[in-house]
């Protein structure tokens, strides 16, 4: 399944001193400072990781592609600029990262999963990793999806199952499923991810790890496979970031939304508003339209709500206007361009888990024409209205990431009946996609032995709000990123 070009490349040498052994449980804030002041090498650092990939990864499957000597000498170029003009190094300098599977990196295949995308070689950099190579970040390899990016389980037919490192049989998420599980594991420092319906979150939920869907504009999408992007995805889709930590996430945000002018979506829009780490009104969603939350997901929501008003936040139980309303209108939009365009090479594709996925979908959507379409997004015009109005008194949204716990392999094979509950059950995450808003998981601990935690929601473009209030959820929470590692 994992493709890896020399595994066995010679150790190159490194200036600094002695390794630590744990420094694939730091964080790349931690690792890029001591980059940055000499303590350690990025080519030590880079081995320590392909050592941990080798202990690890032919469990888990999370890194289904990785170039060693490339890495190395990307590590080596990083130690070069150290000694030379250390001036010039970016806030990842030297960082091992991964990169999902669904978008470009040059002279590597952007299968996304499809067996007849594997010889799709990029001829460039996405835009996003454009950026992440300025910051001076090392890619270490590239992780799992399922076909299309368009499930919340990652496994595929080209590379196979992505497993969760807390239980075998419960989902490793989707569709960042294999970036998720490389962070949770300490296969990579930081790692990137992409979300239209959860897709960073829930594999975030699942895993134990941090994941921030910033505001779609934020971070750079344009791709050089990619010709031609419908407007449900550039209204929906946004490039993100997962780590084991909020500062770290930060980082990666910062480093990942730096330039983009050749993405026609893309935002010069400022990070840092005065008012970021003020205690404000938080609306805490307790209750979902139609849909039962799970004790577990009502016990984080508690918690996270108890760590907030201790830090001087103003916690109400509020619900905001048209949940349900947002899934109906995602489903209208999104299953309709996948109709017009990806159904029929799912089709093709002839693989029985990603087509019954996908047409129980296309089942609770409505009929594929013109006027359903314009209606929905008409209707979402006066929803964000509506919740731009709403962030007006309550600036913060302390919700559930998903309304149950994790989910087993497969939940989504079982028929339109199901998918409907399915796709009730992810509304938190789906609604706030189709709002094009930001949103952040962050842990709060363990429920029954799985991770459980809260979504962070607040107006676009206010990214910086919603992880100084993480970074509160995340002092106060149950210290368990590192089990995640031990079970790997």
């Amino acid at each position: 399944m994992t493709r890896i070009s020399n595994p066995g490349a010679p150790a190159a040498s490194a200036s600094a001193g002695t390794l630590p052994p744990d420094v694939c449980r730091w964080g790349a804030t931690d690792i890029a400072a001591r980059i940055r002041d000499g303590a350690i090498s990025s080519v030590e650092v880079t081995q320590a990781f392909h050592a941990r990939i080798d202990a690890v990864n032919p469990r888990l499957n999370a890194i289904v592609h990785a170039d060693r000597e490339r890495a190395l000498q990307m590590a080596r170029e990083a130690d070069a600029l150290r000694a030379r003009a250390p001036q010039e190094m970016g806030c990842l300098h030297g960082v091992p990262v991964t990169i999902k599977l669904n978008v470009d990196v040059a002279g590597e295949a952007t299968t996304n999963g499809v067996p007849a995308f594997a010889d799709r070689i990029a001829p460039a950099d996405s835009a996003v990793v454009a950026n992440l190579r300025r910051a001076g970040a090392v890619i270490l390899g590239r992780t799992n999806v399922p076909p299309f990016s368009f499930r919340w389980f990652t496994e595929n037919p080209l590379h196979g199952r992505t497993l969760n490192p807390w239980r075998t049989e419960i989902t490793s998420g989707g569709s960042s499923g294999g970036a998720a599980v490389a962070a949770a594991s300490g296969m990579c420092a930081l790692a990137h991810g992409t979300d239209i319906a959860g897709s960073i979150r829930y594999p975030a939920y699942v895993n134990g790890v941090v994941g921030l869907r910033p505001t779609p504009g934020r971070v750079p999408a344009c791709h050089p496979t990619t010709t031609t992007r419908f407007l449900g995805l550039q209204l929906f889709s946004a490039q993100g970031v997962l780590a084991r930590g909020v500062r770290d996430v930060e980082l990666g945000l910062r480093a990942m939304a730096a330039e983009g002018a050749s993405d026609p979506t893309w935002i010069s829009a400022p990070l840092d508003f005065p008012d970021d780490g003020a205690p404000v009104r938080v609306a805490c969603v307790d209750e979902i339209p139609d849909t039962r939350l799970a004790p577990e997901v009502k016990a984080a929501l508690s918690q996270a709500a108890r760590s907030l008003e201790a830090a001087g936040y103003r916690v109400e139980r509020v619900v905001p206007p048209g949940i349900d309303e947002a899934l109906e209108i995602w489903l209208a939009v999104v299953m309709n361009e996948v109709r017009m365009g990806m159904l029929s090479a799912v089709e093709a594709m002839q693989d029985a888990s990603i087509l019954s996925s996908v047409r129980s979908m296309a089942a609770c959507a409505p009929a594929p024409e013109l006027h359903a379409y314009a209606t929905a997004l008409a209707r979402r015009d006066v929803l964000r209205r509506e919740w731009n109005e709403f962030f007006e008194r309550y600036p913060l949204l302390l919700m559930p990431t998903s309304c149950r716990a994790p989910m087993p392999w497969g939940e989504d094979l079982q028929g339109p009946e199901k998918m409907r509950e399915l796709l009730a059950d992810q509304s938190p995450l789906i609604a706030v996609a189709a709002l094009s808003l930001p949103g952040l998981h962050v842990p709060t601990g363990l429920q029954a032995g799985l991770p459980s935690g809260v979504q962070l929601v607040a107006a676009s473009f206010r990214e910086r709000r919603l992880l100084e209030a993480a970074r509160i959820i995340e002092r106060d929470a149950e210290p368990f990123p590192d089990a995640a590692m031990n079970r790997a």
